[in-house]
């Protein structure tokens, strides 16, 4: 995992002007990555088929253009393929597994670091964010109660119910115990690198910038798409690249299950 190669930062502060750019959380696309750049784009995270034992990258255009529904700028997932469902016995479904949240494809990625390289000064000098949740990150402990059959609630007189705890691997990483970037309803480490680092992550990197504040990439945990916030010249140079999905946004487009207006 890369974020374990960068070096870690408690200068938290750096992250300051995100915060004060964020619209309040859940209302838009404002709310995952800051108001204020001129341009922005939609980077739709594939869904997956598996073909021949290997796992291809399906795009959104492909899975909406064979359910019968429209490409647009606020499309969901589940709005695109409401009506395919349950899959057909046929084979004929182009996909097999629903897009990842909060991570953008190794493809996607690498076709990333070209136009966020060239439209920025300090492309050896950027910040990464990784959200603390992530069970490898803090070694957190999964803990359920399961009661034996017939009995829905324990009983005080026969208790019937199991207690159990399911530790996750130990903490991985550099320090969890750091300070945090502190944004509206999340957490994050902090690390400092250059652009390249950006690639080779399990999850995230969930936020990432550079040091001029040029551009900011947003992925955040529970949306199947990334956003990016930078310069027209810039967005038209990651939307214009054919090995990226991605569509012109705005920040008050919705992101909430129901933002999808047109495929209802």
């Amino acid at each position: 995992m890369t974020w374990r190669t960068l070096s870690p930062s408690d200068d938290v502060e750096v992250a300051g002007w995100i915060r004060a750019r964020l619209h309040p959380f859940a209302q838009d696309v404002g709310a995952v990555v800051p108001a204020g750049f001129a341009a922005y784009a939609r980077i739709f995270h594939p869904a997956h088929k598996s073909r021949h034992w290997d796992e291809e990258e399906v795009r959104w255009s492909e899975v909406a253009a064979w359910a019968g529904r429209k490409v647009h700028p606020e499309m969901q997932f589940h709005s695109i393929t409401s009506n395919a469902l349950p899959a057909p016995r046929d084979g004929s479904m182009p996909w097999s597994t629903e897009p990842r949240l909060g991570v953008l494809s190794n493809t996607q990625v690498r076709a990333l670091l070209s136009p966020l390289a060239a439209f920025t000064t300090t492309p050896q000098a950027c910040w990464f964010c990784l959200w603390e949740g992530y069970g490898y990150v803090t070694g957190a402990v999964a803990s359920f109660t399961a009661f034996k059959q017939g009995s829905p609630k324990p009983d005080a007189r026969r208790p019937r119910r199991w207690n159990i705890r399911m530790p996750s691997p130990k903490a991985l990483g550099n320090n969890p115990d750091r300070r945090r970037v502190r944004l509206p309803q999340r957490d994050y480490l902090l690390f400092k690198g250059p652009i390249a680092k950006a690639q080779g992550w399990m999850d995230g990197p969930n936020l990432w910038w550079p040091d001029d504040h040029a551009w900011c990439v947003a992925s955040e945990i529970d949306l199947p798409y990334t956003y990016v916030g930078g310069s027209p010249e810039l967005i038209d140079s990651i939307l214009g690249n054919p090995a990226i999905e991605g569509l012109a946004a705005s920040v008050s487009d919705g992101i909430t299950y129901d933002s999808d207006k047109i495929n209802v």
